[in-house]
């Protein structure tokens, strides 16, 4: 497991301590994996938007009832 670093402004911080309910690293961790999910849902959004899906969603809900289109 890595150990870092980091610095924050002491109001940050002070807010940090106090949400985090004692666990300030997982607190973090938690931020970090929701920044990396919410960045990662942008990149897929914006695939997506230049190259549209083929199906629409009710074409893709009839596909996987194993409906005819």
């Amino acid at each position: 497991m890595a150990k870092l670093n980091i610095s924050l402004p002491d109001a940050t911080a002070e807010a940090l301590r106090e949400s985090a309910g004692g666990n300030v690293s997982a607190e973090i961790n938690r931020a970090v994996l929701q920044r990396l999910a919410d960045k990662e849902l942008r990149r897929i959004a914006a695939h997506e938007q230049q190259n549209p899906p083929k199906f629409s969603d009710a074409d893709l809900v009839r596909i996987g009832m194993g409906m005819p289109l």
